[in-house]
């Protein structure tokens, strides 16, 4: 696609001013693929800057009723659509998950993605993702880097472990069952010097991992004592087996909680909720579909298996479901979207847990 002039794109709305018109983008780094959508069906492609404001005040120059612009969320944010929002411009950002996809596969380039995008939104067939303000984005930044750090030294445990197993020797019960004193049995090890440098090198990164993750832990706890929501996450934590850290990623995960009208709505955001196959007289069956918030999702069920210890109605529930499914993966991931939608309420409501198990 090749850019065009203001003058070329006014001559295509020419005659349809009074009717709406939808855009579809497909955002990059560097571009935007931008499809424009008359009433007749028609459309017009071009290639734009990356510029939120730039693009936003090349549409608006061209005086026509916007009835949305809808793009795919990904790796350049939001900083679009609130520019968009600003000039009272609806905007639609889609999940990648939920954009309907060809059964077979046929020709894809940007200009066709921006054209079925604007089609999808024209047709009412995307559904959008909440926005979140730069102040939200930016404390769930913080919350994601500390999830990365979290994998980050387990990921270094798991070479060092994969490394002892590689030259043959038997890693100390210290190593198998990581404690504080793993890393001084480790340097005690008899290795070849190599091999000696490799481990100290992995070490020396578990270290960087380690002292960082609590560098920012440290700063969350601190934001979560000053921000409006620190109320909010007491709140949370009256449940037995919700702390800090899984109270926090839940508030500020799922900011905004008043946004969501249903219980249904909450599990699904999380990843929660069973899809559901039921075909002519089969039983119908469901399952937990990978996608929305997958680090609040683990961290949920490994609150489940705690607050199922510590909370008879809770635990009932777990026996419950167990018993029916025979599968304990599959029950505690029930008990966990219980849980998810108990915090969300007390989200809403502001009040502490009430030792009870309610819908």
């Amino acid at each position: 696609m090749a850019k065009l002039s203001l003058s070329s794109l006014r001559a295509f709305v020419s005659g349809f001013e009074d009717q709406f018109f939808w855009i579809g983008i497909d955002v990059h780094k560097a571009s935007y693929y931008a499809a424009l959508q008359r009433a007749d069906g028609r459309s017009i492609t071009w290639v734009a800057t990356a510029s939120p404001e730039a693009f936003t005040t090349q549409i608006l120059r061209l005086g026509i009723t916007i009835a949305g612009v809808a793009y795919e969320s990904g790796p350049t944010g939001f900083s679009l659509a609130r520019s968009l929002e600003q000039a009272n411009i609806p905007v639609i950002v889609a999940a990648a998950s939920r954009i309907p996809r060809s059964v077979t596969s046929g020709a894809k380039c940007d200009r066709l993605d921006c054209i079925k995008l604007a089609d999808y939104a024209a047709k009412g067939m995307l559904k959008p993702i909440a926005i979140p303000t730069p102040d939200e984005e930016a404390r769930r930044s913080l919350l994601r880097r500390r999830h990365t750090l979290v994998d980050s030294v387990r990921r270094n445990k798991q070479r060092i472990k994969s490394l002892l197993l590689f030259i043959g020797v038997q890693e100390p019960i210290e190593v198998t069952h990581w404690s504080n004193k793993a890393p001084e049995m480790l340097l005690g090890l008899s290795l070849e010097p190599m091999a000696q440098l490799t481990l100290e090198s992995y070490l020396r990164e578990l270290t960087f991992h380690q002292t960082e993750l609590r560098t920012v832990e440290g700063q969350l706890r601190q934001m979560a004592t000053s921000i409006e929501q620190r109320q909010s996450i007491a709140y949370l934590q009256t449940v037995p087996g919700v702390g800090p850290t899984v109270a926090t990623s839940f508030a500020l995960e799922l900011f905004r909680p008043e946004r969501f009208n249903r219980a249904e709505e909450v599990a699904s955001y999380l990843g929660l909720a069973p899809v559901v196959r039921h075909s002519g007289g089969k039983t119908p069956s469901g399952r937990l579909v990978p996608v929305g918030q997958t680090k609040l999702r683990s961290l949920l069920i490994e609150a489940a298996w705690i607050w199922k210890a510590r909370d008879a109605a809770a635990a009932d529930l777990y026996q419950r479901l167990l018993a029916r499914t025979g599968i304990a993966q599959k029950a505690i991931a029930a008990v966990a979207r219980r849980l998810a939608i108990i915090l969300w309420r007390l989200l809403v409501e502001q009040r502490p847990y009430r030792i009870a198990l309610t819908s």
